[in-house]
């Protein structure tokens, strides 16, 4: 039997995962351990600043309009799994100022791209402000992939495999948020809005290739590849956005067929049953 639709049901999934995955989380130490190639330095340091101040946003904005939705949706631990996301953001953040410092890589407090995407976040609602995210995370893909393969620091390389399963994992997140709040949008309307999807992360491409090129040529990338890695994630997160997509409407189609109090008539079951005469 289906189950019934449960609003809050996803969110404690996410709060359970995100919880689970907190308690193993890195140590990078900060101290002096110098491990990269002067040439190595050179490569990474702007790319790895900006992307440093990228992931460490408060998320505030999104956060208030993630209380705002749970309330709408009276799914009350749905702003609870976005703050572990955010969270997990963060920790990012830290893992790479941490290594920055053991290097001595100045962190900086403020770039161009970063402010865009913070302000392109803030203008408009939930759903705009994931779109503007779940691009980034995707882009995030390809490029910790190389910032990985970059350099022969084995600290690095190990804080870029810990993102990268992270990532994985908020592009799933961000799916079923996705999917969430375009379940009762039309198929049409569905579709020109994935293709804007698409349009907006090509753009994106060009203006992170133009940034952190340095990086991406350091690991034998050049930018057809990038893209191709990039927009394989973004049907890979698409394609699971139209998997739970699929998986609410079973759901919320079994709920609104099944009474929600269901009781069965019991003075008549317990009614001897009338034999009838020939």
């Amino acid at each position: 039997m289906t189950p019934r639709c449960d609003p809050c049901a996803e969110s404690r999934k996410w709060i359970a995962r995100f919880s689970l995955r907190s308690m193993t989380a890195l140590y990078v130490s900060p101290l002096a351990a110098i491990q990269l190639t002067r040439a190595e330095i050179d490569a990474i340091t702007k790319s790895i600043q900006q992307f440093q101040l990228g992931e460490g946003s408060k998320g505030q904005r999104l956060l208030d309009r993630g209380k705002i939705y749970g309330r709408e949706v009276h799914d009350p631990f749905f702003a609870g799994a976005l703050d572990l996301f955010i969270k997990e953001e963060q920790q990012h953040s830290r893992y790479l100022k941490a290594f920055m410092q053991s290097q001595g890589i100045p962190v900086v407090g403020r770039h161009w791209v970063d402010s865009i995407f913070r302000k392109l976040r803030g203008l408009a609602g939930l759903e705009l402000s994931l779109t503007v995210l779940v691009t980034a995370e995707i882009i995030a893909m390809p490029y910790y992939r190389a910032l990985r393969d970059a350099t022969g620091s084995p600290v690095l390389k190990n804080i870029c495999k810990r993102i990268l399963e992270d990532e994985t994992t908020h592009l799933r997140y961000q799916a079923s948020m996705l999917a969430r709040l375009a379940s009762k949008r039309r198929c049409a309307l569905d579709r020109a809005i994935v293709t804007l999807r698409r349009f907006f992360l090509s753009c994106t491409s060009v203006v992170v290739w133009s940034g952190h090129r340095a990086v991406f040529q350091a690991a034998g990338y050049d930018f057809a590849r990038f893209r191709q890695e990039a927009f394989f994630e973004f049907d890979q997160m698409e394609s699971c956005r139209k998997t739970v997509a699929l998986a609410m409407d079973a759901s919320r189609d079994h709920a609104e067929r099944v009474p929600q109090i269901w009781k069965p008539n019991e003075e008549n079951a317990l009614k001897p049953r009338e034999t009838s005469t020939q």
